[in-house]
């Protein structure tokens, strides 16, 4: 690539890159935050759990693999990140990878959906393993928390 050339982006694919460049803010600030002698989760081989609810913003390109589906969500209060502390996650748009046979043949931009999140941090897995479309009536909190994690060690 030449210095100085201009690359033309789809909206769809700038939203992608947001979201990839503020889960990596994200995620890059919650590594940071372990120290060496905390046991963190990247070591305990958990897999997180969360049921979310949220706005689909930006569809896979055709082709794309791994698929990802860009949704905006509200707050979760119960994240837990690498260092197995709770960090709680402020409302955000984010691509969601989509697990091997997860599809979005019903699924619409602007459509609701619930969906469960798997993390597990040793495997660097962080997947959709469900995805339902909701009534167009559904209201979607995003100024409280709206995740809730269902499985995990205790806290």
């Amino acid at each position: 690539m030449k210095k100085g050339m201009i690359i033309k982006m789809s909206a769809r694919q700038k939203l992608f890159i947001a979201g990839v460049a503020a889960a990596a803010g994200l995620l890059g600030g919650c590594a940071s935050k372990h120290s060496s002698n905390t046991r963190n989760a990247a070591q305990s081989g958990v897999t997180y759990t969360y049921h979310l609810r949220g706005i689909v913003k930006a569809l896979p390109l055709p082709g794309e693999l791994p698929e990802n589906v860009s949704i905006k969500v509200g707050p979760i209060a119960h994240w837990v990140g690498m260092n197995g502390k709770i960090e709680p996650m402020m409302a955000m748009t984010m691509p969601y990878q989509l697990a091997h046979g997860i599809t979005l043949h019903d699924i619409t931009l602007g459509d609701k959906v619930a969906f469960t999140y798997k993390v597990n941090w040793t495997v660097d897995r962080m997947v959709i393993t469900r995805l339902n479309k909701l009534p167009i009536g559904t209201i979607i909190k995003f100024s409280s928390a709206a995740g809730t994690r269902t499985t995990g060690p205790a806290d």
